[in-house]
This record gives C-alpha cells, structure tokens and sequence, in this order.
C-alpha cells in the first residue's frame, strides 16, 4: 500500500474502526457467555436443590 496515497488516511481509519468494532463483538460475545454460564449454574443448582 503507497502511504502517500491521498486516500490512506481513510483507509486506516477504516481498519481502525473495524478492529474496534470486531474487538467489542468479542468482549460482548464473551461477556454474555459468562453470564448465561452463571445463570445456566445458578437455575442448575436450584433444580438439584428442589429435587431433594
């Protein structure tokens, strides 16, 4: 890629933003994991707990 390009700031700028955006799906991502993981533990144990 010739960096003296007119356009290579937007260019930049547009993998900027996508590795922002792609890095904030995947904290999101496994975010949301962790709390239905939480939440799948927490209904789990009440099951076992009704079932004594």
């Amino acid at each position: 890629m010739d960096f003296s390009a007119n356009h290579a700031g937007f260019v930049i700028a547009s993998y900027a933003l996508s590795f922002v955006f792609l890095a904030g799906l995947i904290a999101s991502t496994l975010i949301r994991d962790r709390r239905l993981r939480h939440e799948l533990e927490r209904l789990d144990t009440q099951r076992q707990k009704a079932r004594s």
